[in-house]
């Protein structure tokens, strides 16, 4: 480093910069390929083709073959709401509409309102 006119101690700070960025971006492709990886893929039921929900081409994510990681990729569903869902499934049987959503504890009429429209309550598993 001598032809730079960097002393061992600058030449030091260099090289311990350097090997800080290059860690810092190995673990930020690392977090996003992990983010990409684990990312759940929907169930989802298609409309009818007689319903009046025919017109929209949306697809909606069934609640009763849903898992957790799946219903954790709806606004505002964590882990731990997720799991309260899937518990209350197993423990009273399929949903017979999105509006029995509202009886799994942690959902108001306000996360239902925002739900309501992006999932659905097909035929049980």
């Amino acid at each position: 480093m001598r032809q730079l006119g960097l002393n061992r101690r600058e030449t030091m700070v260099l090289v311990f910069l350097t090997v800080a960025f290059l860690a810092g971006a190995g673990l930020n492709r690392l977090r996003r390929t992990r983010l990409v990886r684990h990312r759940p893929a929907l169930s989802v039921v298609q409309p009818a083709p007689d319903s009046a929900a025919q017109d929209t081409a949306r697809q909606l994510l069934d609640l009763n073959r849903a898992d957790a990681p799946e219903l954790e990729a709806l606004p505002g569903i964590g882990p731990e709401l997720a799991r309260r869902i899937v518990a209350y499934r197993e423990q009273h049987g399929r949903f017979n509409s999105p509006d029995e959503l509202r009886r799994v504890s942690g959902i108001g009429p306000k996360r239902l309102a925002a739900l309501r429209d992006l999932v659905t309550a097909g035929p049980g598993p």
